[in-house]
């Protein structure tokens, strides 16, 4: 027998998910025809609610879910804080979840936080960007508002934010390039299908600027001793190097630090950029120009997304223009 939400009932029945909620509460302030159609299908699929289930409205408690995978990340903590905070102006709850397998456990802490009576989830990463997701979104959860930063779905029940990675890696090589750098280097986390689109953008702004790539290394993880690791290989094949672009500022952190500990000069002898503009490119020494993704503006558009979606207004995904922070590195 297939599990039901009060979300499936909803759907089925064609009525508010607060009226279901209504009727499992046994409140009288729902006309009878209405009631009978959720009973039946109440009965039909023998839903049986948890006691979560039936407190929805008793309890006018409202919340939003938010997923990531690894909140160790600058760039994940930083996105959950603005979303958090934008929601909160709004008296909406949240319940940050940290799922490190999303593969084997998405739809796991998807119903769990359905039945803890969230109104929404918020998936934040691509890491997001998979089948298994994709799949349960459209079909086990298509009576679910989610909204995904730099996730790409294009389901009726999702709006995206999405960041312009490929142009603001691109504009990277190019700025590179005007300051005189021949010798540029990409080190990226090769499995993150945000890294990938940087990736294109890396190879198209390679090409416009008339140079080869030959200066790569893919990275284990998004940590900071993966980037010390990457940078560390890269230059013991190619000493010569006169750049470095990171896929994320935790990578480029690492990458200081082995060039510190080399005592190669930053940015006299090699350019370093690193990627989203979090606190720890700012906090670096020196510190790290960086793509801009717009963190703060990618959590507030998600929240204000959310917030449309649960009040049923209109809702439209959005696409931000990375910019480049020029800081010491370069």
């Amino acid at each position: 027998m297939q599990k039901l939400t009060i979300y499936d009932i909803s759907k089925l029945s064609g009525v508010s998910i607060t009226t279901v909620s209504r009727v499992l509460n046994g409140n009288e302030n729902v006309n009878q025809e209405t009631r009978d159609r959720v009973e039946a299908v109440i009965r039909e699929h023998q839903y049986v609610p948890r006691q979560s289930s039936r407190n929805f409205v008793q309890r006018d408690f409202f919340a939003v879910g938010l997923l990531v995978d690894d909140i160790r990340h600058t760039y994940m903590s930083e996105l959950t804080y603005a979303v958090n905070q934008e929601l909160e102006k709004w008296k909406l709850n949240t319940i940050v979840c940290n799922l490190a397998d999303v593969e084997g456990g998405f739809i796991n802490q998807v119903d769990n936080l359905i039945e803890k009576r969230v109104n929404g989830v918020v998936l934040m990463g691509s890491v997001f960007e998979r089948n298994i997701c994709r799949i349960a979104i459209e079909r086990r959860y298509s009576g679910v508002p989610f909204v995904a930063v730099n996730a790409n779905f294009a389901l009726p029940n999702v709006r995206e934010v999405m960041q312009n990675q490929f142009q603001g890696t691109k504009d990277a090589v190019n700025f590179l390039f005007q300051k005189g750098k021949r010798k540029i280097g990409w080190i990226y986390y090769r499995q993150s299908p945000s890294d990938q689109r940087k990736n294109t953008g890396f190879m198209a702004g390679m090409k416009e600027c008339g140079l080869t790539p030959i200066y790569l290394r893919e990275t284990n993880g998004l940590m900071l001793k993966d980037g010390k690791e990457a940078t560390a290989s890269l230059l013991d094949e190619y000493p010569d190097i006169d750049a470095l672009i990171y896929s994320s500022d935790m990578l480029a952190v690492g990458g200081v630090h082995t060039l510190n500990e080399r005592g190669i000069s930053i940015p006299e002898q090699i350019s370093l950029i690193g990627f989203n503009n979090s606190n720890c490119a700012k906090e670096c020494y020196p510190p790290l120009t960086s793509i801009d993704n717009k963190i703060n503006e990618s959590g507030r558009l998600a929240a204000q997304l959310m917030l449309n979606m649960l009040n049923k207004q209109p809702a439209e995904s959005v696409q931000l223009a990375c910019g480049l922070e020029i800081r010491n590195s370069t």
